[in-house]
Parts: C-alpha cells; sequence; structure tokens
C-alpha cells in the first residue's frame, strides 16, 4: 500500500482550482500523489491537466458503483452540491484501498508553508478535524460565536485519515446519505455538521490545533494576522499561515483591505489559477463585486431617506 494521498472533488468548471491546489502542495513534495474526483462528466478530454505527473483523475462511475457511494450518487444525482460533499468520505474510503494517508482539501485551499507535519499527525491519530476556530467568546464576535453552534465546529474543507479510520469514514458517509441539508434551525449543515459527532463516538479522532491551518474570513479574531520582522504573516505572532481557504467572502475581505495582509497570498493563488487556463482574475472580480455592492449601499440608503422624507411629509399634511 502506497503511503499518502491527496484529494479534491469538483465540477469541471473548477479544474483550473485543482490544478492550481497541486501546484501549491507539491511546491513542497515533488512526488506526492494528487487525485481529483469530477461529478458532472465521465470523460476528460486529452491534454487537460497539461504536464503535470502523478495526478490521478476519477469519475463518478469509479466511486458510485456499489454501496454507499452509489446510494448517495442515486440520491443526490439532481443535487450537485450535496453530492459533491457526500461524497467526500466515499472518495477517501476508495483511496484508502491504495493509500494509508489520504488528506482530502476542497480546491478552494492553498498552501503556503509545509503541511509535513500533519501526515505525521496521522501517527497517532485516524483522523484529523480542522475546527474554524470561529470566536469562542460571545461578547467579542456574536456572528461568528453563533455560527459555531449551527455551521459546525469544524470546517469539512479539510479532513485527513489513515486507512484505519474506516468506522468514522462510513459514519460520516452513512449520516450524508441520511440528512445533507442546510437548516440552521436544527443545526445542520450540509456534510459539515456531522463532523462534530466523530470525536464524541469514535477514538484517535485528533482536532487540528495550529491556527495557521484552514485560515479564512470566519477566524480573524481568534487567528491574528500579523507581519514579522522579517516580513513573514504570521497567525498570533506565532503560527506561519499552512493553507488558506479562499471562499469568496475571504478573498472579498482580503481585496477590500480588512483582511489586507493575506493579500499577497491571494495574488498567488490569481497568478496560478491564471496559468491553468482559469478565465477570471479573481482579484479584478472581488473589486467589481465590492463596488456593487458599495453602490447597492447607496441606493439603499437614498431610498431610505426618500421613504423617511414622504412619511413626514404625509404626517404633516
Amino acid at each position: 500500500m502506497d503511503p499518502r494521498c491527496f484529494c479534491t472533488i469538483i465540477t469541471r468548471s473548477h479544474l483550473s482550482w485543482a490544478l492550481a491546489l497541486v501546484d501549491s502542495v507539491r511546491q513542497f513534495d515533488r512526488a506526492l500523489p494528487f487525485c481529483i474526483l469530477v461529478t458532472d462528466t465521465e470523460t476528460m478530454e486529452p491534454g487537460a491537466i497539461g504536464p503535470i505527473e502523478g495526478v490521478e483523475v476519477l469519475f463518478l462511475k469509479d466511486v458510485a458503483k456499489t454501496g454507499l457511494g452509489r446510494d448517495i450518487a442515486t440520491k443526490y444525482a439532481d443535487k450537485p452540491d450535496e453530492l459533491r460533499w457526500s461524497l467526500k468520505p466515499v472518495l477517501m474510503l476508495h483511496l484508502h484501498q491504495r493509500y494509508t494517508k489520504v488528506i482530502y482539501g476542497d480546491c478552494d485551499l492553498h498552501f503556503f508553508n509545509d503541511p509535513g507535519s500533519l501526515w505525521h499527525e496521522l501517527d497517532d491519530a485516524d483522523m484529523l478535524l480542522s475546527p474554524h476556530f470561529r470566536s469562542g467568546r460571545a461578547t467579542v464576535d456574536r456572528a461568528n460565536f453563533a455560527e459555531l453552534f449551527v455551521g459546525g465546529l469544524y470546517n469539512g474543507g479539510f479532513v485527513a485519515s489513515t486507512h484505519r479510520a474506516s468506522a468514522p469514514l462510513t459514519r460520516w458517509a452513512e449520516n450524508c446519505l441520511e440528512v445533507c441539508v442546510k437548516d440552521l434551525s436544527k443545526g445542520q449543515y450540509v456534510d459539515q455538521t456531522h463532523l462534530n459527532l466523530l470525536p464524541i463516538y469514535f477514538d484517535r479522532i485528533k482536532v487540528i490545533k495550529h491556527r495557521g491551518c484552514n485560515v479564512a474570513n470566519w477566524n480573524m479574531v481568534e487567528c491574528r494576522r500579523e507581519r514579522s520582522s522579517a516580513g513573514e504573516v504570521l497567525i498570533n505572532g506565532v503560527f506561519p499561515i499552512i493553507f488558506i481557504h479562499f471562499t469568496r467572502s475571504t478573498i472579498d475581505g482580503i481585496v477590500s483591505g480588512v483582511d489586507g495582509l493575506l493579500m499577497e497570498h491571494v495574488s498567488i493563488l490569481r497568478d496560478r489559477l491564471l496559468a491553468h487556463g482559469s478565465g477570471k482574475d479573481i482579484i479584478l472580480a472581488a473589486k467589481e463585486r465590492l463596488a456593487r455592492k458599495a453602490e447597492a449601499i447607496v441606493e439603499r440608503g437614498f431610498f431610505e431617506r426618500g421613504i423617511r422624507y414622504m412619511v413626514r411629509k404625509v404626517r404633516r399634511s
């Protein structure tokens, strides 16, 4: 059995994101096997991957022939998002037939320091879970504090496991098959909130404590960005950034200047995406989104002031 494999799940439209993720991981480990599961097509045109070696492309038929994979593919055939989310543990179980250690990462992750320590964490654990690190103090950031109770303690965009984790991975997949919905009133957030249960019902589930993992807009309070005297951006002045989760809101926060210390990082991602054929400059797209939001706020302000004026006029008449 081979020792390690990194994997992600995408639709064909996000191939450039997956290949940028490959680049970010491979800069630290040139020979690391990488698997991309594409869920909305059964073929890939010749040359789509380019000259990158050691990247395996799987399709839905490869992981959904029998068992949980087949059942999930059937249930969520018309729900592409739920399909991708629910297939994470299925893909990891599939890869554990060949690999001792597997890391799953969403395609919008990007690595900036060596993730070797995460592989080593699996020497003493069967699974690794990545906390959101939203504010744990209600008086400091009430919105993110509240999200912990409805959106999940752990982020479903990064999960690592060994071949010994068959039971918790299977439970995760079974629960995704049964319920994979966004219903915050019931504490359900697709595949993610199911992860809350795993450390309770299974042993050897380890929580990552490195604050430089899964850096995103939701953890700015608990994971402060600080520039060191050497010019490196550190988290809480101590932790180097291992990987950033570049959700749209994270990118918008960086480009707006709210999280401006990460601008150099999003620029690296932008350049890699363009190099792999992305038709969109993510920094320019964020600027356009922010401009539209600003215009909408101004227009809403004019509208609300107009309403107040009309109300006062009616009252005086």
